[in-house]
């Protein structure tokens, strides 16, 4: 009943409990418990008395054949694709699937409504209400092992920024090595995960949290945050156009990756770099360095300036703050 009551509602109008009843077959006090399930979760419904129900224009529940349907349909049937209502993580679903599988040479693609057990870098909870965000994760097979595999999660990003552009989210930036901020607030985070030999031929699971229309998580969250919800950006919020063009994009760079590297991106990975050129303190287990952050070079390694000359740092468990950051 939710995908139709989506359906009913993604034109971001009022309708009433009793009509949308009338339309499904179902009482009033269905749909207001249907409803009240997800408001109870924090999905951002708007209830005026006399009114009734509004979501934001374009929620909508995911659906693979909306995802299939809004891409290059010889793309689309390349790809194995998974559809899960509650998972722990859409990436150790995939591990687990890997794990089970003799060979994996297609991308396979995981998405969920919610996670039960969400994570991002270092560790850390990755908040994942029902039906309100994106929870994706890809697996690509490499050769070579994981040394090709430097300055990945910084292309991920760089895509992501590159899509939510597109769909009508500009001025979204990025901060090394894994976080895609608005307005100096985190919007999305990466993670990569290798799984297979690092030696020769590997799997990369690229986990992709994007915060689309959730809006209110500020006790579960440590950090500043936003959404694309909250941007008040006027961009399209349906989540499956923004999945669909999302892997396709990636995929079309991981390609150009496959054969150059990170080399060819690092140029627009530092148009959109929010803390270049400005004082920034590293955290690398107990090793700490302090200076200005230049940008990336060629293998997408942080380029610092600090008082004894510059310094090149790769991704991993490294912690990257602004220096006047309480």
């Amino acid at each position: 009943m939710l995908a139709a009551l989506f359906n009913m509602m993604s034109d971001g109008q009022f309708h009433s409990g009793e009509d949308l009843g009338k339309a499904l077959g179902v009482s009033r006090a269905a749909v207001w418990k249907a409803l009240k399930r997800l408001e109870d979760d924090g999905f951002p419904i708007q209830r005026v008395r006399g009114r009734g129900y509004r979501i934001p224009p374009g929620a909508c529940l995911l659906d693979l054949a909306a995802i299939r349907g809004a891409m290059p349909a010889e793309l689309a049937e390349q790809i194995g694709w998974q559809l899960l209502d509650t998972v722990d993580s859409t990436n150790a679903q995939l591990m687990r699937q890997l794990a089970s599988s003799a060979n994996q040479s297609r991308p396979l693609v995981c998405l969920a409504e919610q996670q039960s057990a969400g994570k991002g870098r270092r560790g850390r909870e990755w908040v994942s209400p029902y039906a309100q965000n994106i929870y994706l994760s890809l697996a690509l097979p490499f050769s070579g092992g994981a040394q090709r595999l430097e300055g990945l999660s910084l292309l991920v990003g760089l895509v992501l920024v590159e899509t939510l552009d597109a769909r009508g989210f500009p001025g979204c930036a990025l901060k090394w090595p894994n976080d895609v901020l608005f307005d100096g607030r985190k919007l999305a985070g990466i993670l990569v995960e290798l799984a297979g030999d690092l030696t020769s031929d590997c799997v990369a699971i690229i986990g992709v949290g994007i915060n689309v229309l959730m809006s209110d998580a500020e006790a579960a969250i440590e950090q500043a945050w936003t959404s694309l919800l909250l941007s008040r950006q006027g961009g399209e919020l349906n989540r499956n156009l923004l999945v669909a063009e999302f892997v396709q994009r990636l995929l079309a760079a991981v390609q150009v990756f496959r054969e150059q590297g990170f080399a060819p991106f690092a140029d627009a990975w530092q148009c959109r770099d929010a803390w270049r050129g400005l004082p920034v303190r590293v955290q690398a287990g107990v090793n700490a360095w302090s200076g200005l952050e230049l940008g990336v070079d060629s293998r997408g390694a942080l380029r610092l300036e600090t008082v004894d000359g510059e310094v090149l740092l790769n991704g991993g468990e490294v912690s990257l703050r602004l220096n006047d950051d309480s």
